[in-house]
């Protein structure tokens, strides 16, 4: 199985890290990047792609996971992505977008007609970044969800890390109905203050 993430200037790789390692152990991971050079990532990695936009456009790929962050890099003058993104969907891959990667996916039309979630909303952005990516958003029945998923396509946003880690290793049967459940509530069910101390155990 081979799994791609999209990196970009300006991405949080934090939002996919879970994920990524989740599925790591199980899977091939590539990483991809607009230009095919190497991203220095948010967390100050230096991670060395597989390729650019057009490599990415025909790997052989069963999902690719699009991080949030400040997409401006991926999305102006044009969304850049779009034709990979696309052709990935139409070739049967999980497309998975966490936080800003939902406007990446939205500005390839991959989410007209179908159900998602973004945090590109009054509550949770600025006015003006809301009135920006208004178009963006045609055509796609907004749900208030934490994740959504439709078929293929998961929308998520950013503080649904947990669950989108869940969603994508349950989706490739990576994890099976418990662990993914395990993985979605693990820092619910662990504290410091809970169960036995060392001296009970």
């Amino acid at each position: 199985m081979h799994v791609a993430v999209l990196l970009y200037p300006g991405c949080i790789f934090f939002e996919i890290a879970l994920a990524a390692e989740t599925l790591a152990g199980r899977c091939t991971l590539s990483y991809y990047t607009p230009d095919g050079e190497p991203h220095r990532a948010s967390n100050g990695a230096t991670l060395v792609p597989a390729g650019g936009l057009s490599a990415l456009k025909s790997a052989s790929l069963q999902a690719v996971l699009v991080p949030g962050g400040d997409p401006r890099s991926l999305m102006l003058p044009v969304p850049r992505a779009s034709e990979a993104l696309r052709a990935q969907a139409a070739a049967g891959a999980l497309v998975a977008g966490i936080c800003a990667g939902n406007l990446v996916m939205a500005g390839a039309g991959l989410l007209v007609g179908r159900r998602g979630t973004h945090n590109y909303t009054a509550e949770h952005a600025p006015p003006e970044k809301v009135a920006a990516t208004r178009h963006f958003w045609d055509g796609m029945q907004f749900v208030r969800a934490d994740l959504v998923q439709d078929g293929r396509l998961i929308t998520a946003q950013p503080w649904a890390y947990r669950q989108y880690a869940a969603a994508v290793a349950r989706t490739l049967g990576v994890l099976d109905e418990r662990e993914a459940r395990d993985l979605e509530t693990y820092v619910t069910r662990r504290s410091c203050g809970d169960g036995p101390g060392p001296a009970e155990a």
